[in-house]
């Protein structure tokens, strides 16, 4: 039987890459759709030929697990609430906007042994995906990575988001894309150290545990003819770069709900892409943030 998917969240996101990404997915049944617009969520339900629930509440009773496309404020809340109702989930990035926030659903969820995956998109992309596996534990010293993009300069279909448009939202948005790169590879981080954001463009250096670094530089604000990502690796012996294919965040989406399923069902153990890692990354993205502000080193809490 397949497991009962619900989908919070009408937006882009959730319109284009989740609804569709779990009504393809397999081991997976959708079972609806909600939203605080209660419009765009007939409209989707309608189009995939399920229900559009009327309440928070009314989803949570009809369905074994929840993808959540919403805001990370938002989603901090509704989480927690499906958390300690019981519901595996499959998170965005960033899990919250505190780490506070993002441990108490962390703790509910290991509490209750319900199954969690984060979306990383980079971690289900098959080209990274492989090369992460392929090269992680190799002795790798310093880290470059750039993700210049220029979604809140150009008419696309994130320009409208309310919170990417706020100071900072270049290290909330892509930052945990890039630690979830950076953490495999390089191992837990132990420091962060970022600067002042200046013209959109977030900077910051982690230092890892094993005495690696990570110099990385975020914007979401790029002149298009500046775009560009690049995530490049140093030892002391080579240097590689990642492969920077081009991404089907529906087909990676469905992915993760596959790979959620299989956790739920007991074909995967683990992954590493759970809630506790969501939390962490949270963590450290508050320490870059709290950096920034105090003009020093931030430790990361272990």
């Amino acid at each position: 039987m397949a497991i009962r998917f619900g989908v919070v969240g009408t937006a882009f996101w959730g319109r284009e890459v989740h609804a569709p990404g779990v009504a393809r997915a397999k081991g997976a049944g959708l079972a609806g759709v909600w939203g605080r617009n209660q419009d765009a969520a007939r409209a989707i339900a309608q189009h995939l030929g399920v229900r559009a629930f009327e309440t928070f509440d009314d989803l949570l009773a009809e369905t074994d697990a929840l993808t959540m496309a919403v805001p990370p404020s938002v989603q901090a809340g509704l989480a927690l609430r499906a958390a300690e109702a019981g519901k595996h989930m499959i998170l965005e990035k960033p899990l919250a906007l505190t780490a506070s926030d993002a441990q108490a659903i962390a703790d509910a969820m290991t509490a209750r042994g319900t199954r969690s995956i984060v979306f990383f998109l980079r971690r289900f992309v098959p080209e990274i995906a492989a090369a992460i596996a392929a090269e992680r534990g190799g002795d790798w010293r310093k880290a470059t990575v750039r993700v210049h993009s220029s979604v809140m300069a150009t008419a696309s279909p994130y320009a409208q988001s309310v919170w990417r448009q706020e100071a900072g939202a270049a290290l909330w948005d892509i930052g945990p894309h890039v630690l979830s790169v950076l953490l495999p590879m390089l191992g837990p981080v132990e420091r962060v150290r970022a600067q002042p954001e200046e013209g959109g463009v977030c900077v910051f250096r982690t230092e890892h545990r094993n005495g690696a670094t990570a110099d990385v530089s975020l914007t979401l604000h790029a002149d298009p003819a500046q775009v560009g990502t690049s995530y490049r690796f140093a030892s002391p012996t080579r240097e590689i770069a990642l492969p920077e294919p081009e991404i089907d965040r529906r087909g990676a989406f469905t992915r993760a709900v596959e790979t959620l399923a299989e956790l739920i069902e007991g074909r995967l153990d683990q992954h590493e892409c759970d809630v506790r890692t969501g939390a962490t990354i949270t963590s450290i993205l508050a320490a870059a943030e709290q950096s920034a502000r105090a003009g020093a080193a931030i430790a990361v809490p272990p």
